[in-house]
């Protein structure tokens, strides 16, 4: 009978202690490695910095423009792509002429990079040394974001999971309680196990975007208050919550005060 008991509360443990350790490792990593989770994330930052500049850099316009009404809807829609195509070329170039990661074909690249906005984006009229100054800055502002946005996801998940962790073994009667919780978090813990063995960049996305990541530390601000609640009122609200959930779905279960 007292195994029984304790199965919700060596497994709502476990997951919180297995999210303790993916998301402190993850924390670990970031901070101790800055070019690690940087050559990670470079592609992501990329696609960040063409997206800003495709917006507000004025694209060439080309003489096929005047004559538009001969072009072939193909031919057409091929050179509208062309300034956009150089200036990710151009990017791309400028980043790694950054040396950022390597500087083994520096050289190369510089040439490489002049070459690009002389033949194919001179009449933005910008001057190659403005516009790699653009790119430049912006990655490194997207950098420091995403950077920033990656640590508060990393240690909300950390402290929110310790706590889970501290009333499961420590506080009598709280483990079903917390198992629920600890489940739910534990999507959070897979996420972040995925971007470290495959480096998603839809992982970065969700995190970098302002709606989503306002919108989960408010998911995650709940379950504190609930975890707070189990702590410090005998769980009175989360029973209620988590019994109102269990009558939704027609889950036969119910959960009281510990």
């Amino acid at each position: 009978m007292e195994s029984e008991l304790d199965k919700p509360k060596i497994l709502a443990a476990a997951l919180c202690f297995i999210g303790i350790l993916v998301f402190g490792g993850l924390l670990s990593y970031v901070l101790l490695s800055p070019l690690g989770f940087e050559q990670r994330a470079q592609g992501f930052i990329i696609a960040e910095v063409e997206e800003v500049l495709g917006q507000r850099t004025p694209m060439p316009t080309s003489p096929w423009v005047q004559d538009v009404t001969k072009a072939i809807p193909e031919e057409l829609a091929t050179r509208q792509l062309e300034p956009l195509a150089a200036l990710s070329d151009f990017i791309v170039a400028v980043v790694s002429a950054m040396c950022r990661l390597d500087c083994a074909d520096r050289a190369r690249l510089e040439a490489a990079l002049d070459e690009i906005y002389e033949s194919s984006l001179a009449d933005m009229k910008i001057g190659v040394d403005k516009l790699r100054a653009m790119v430049e800055g912006r990655y490194h502002s997207a950098l420091a974001e995403l950077r920033r946005d990656v640590v508060i996801f990393l240690t909300s998940n950390f402290v929110v999971l310790m706590l889970a962790l501290l009333l499961a073994l420590l506080r009598t009667g709280a483990a079903d309680h917390v198992l629920p919780l600890a489940m739910i978090l534990t999507i959070s813990t897979a996420l972040g196990s995925y971007w470290y063995v495959f480096g998603q960049n839809w992982i970065l996305t969700i995190i970098y975007a302002d709606y989503f990541g306002w919108s989960y530390l408010a998911c995650l601000g709940v379950l504190f208050l609930l975890l707070v609640d189990i702590g410090l009122n005998r769980a009175r609200v989360t029973s209620e919550v988590l019994n109102t959930i269990a009558d939704l779905i027609g889950f036969d279960y119910s959960w009281s005060p510990c």
